[in-house]
């Protein structure tokens, strides 16, 4: 009886384990967001491509900002759609994902704007503090 008992458990623990890893949403759960190494502060940037847009107001040159969005895939090209505070036209640009790892389930990934006005993406399988804190 004891061992029909403990043989129950485990296979009801086992199958606990399967159904929460089935379960589980697949997807990247980090942070995603901008830096601005541009000369012209950022007044709206617009990221489209993922299952829900993210947006960011006003950015200054070497200001960054990031949120953690629902975990969700990492699309293969994203568009951003931005506008600079002395201008009245956004512009628009579309950036490959390539290089990211398409199983990436955590860290920060970044869309830059260089100071020559062209994105770029960095990606980092951990969230870097240190290196945002000095503005890197």
């Amino acid at each position: 009886m004891k061992i029909a008992i403990v043989v129950a458990v485990v296979v009801v623990a086992v199958l606990a384990v399967v159904a929460l890893t089935l379960l589980r949403k697949a997807g990247y759960r980090g942070a995603v967001g901008f830096k601005n190494r541009h000369a012209s502060e950022l007044a709206a940037i617009r990221l489209t491509g993922f299952s829900e847009p993210v947006d960011c107001r006003t950015l200054a040159r070497g200001e960054h900002s990031f949120n953690f969005v629902e975990r969700q895939h990492i699309p293969a090209e994203v568009q951003i759609v931005w506008r600079f505070i002395s201008d009245a036209a956004e512009k628009t640009a579309r950036i490959s994902l390539t290089g990211v790892p398409k199983d990436a389930v955590d860290g920060e990934l970044f869309f830059v704007l260089s100071s020559d006005g062209s994105w770029t993406v960095e990606y980092a399988p951990t969230l870097q503090l240190d290196k945002l804190q000095r503005g890197e």
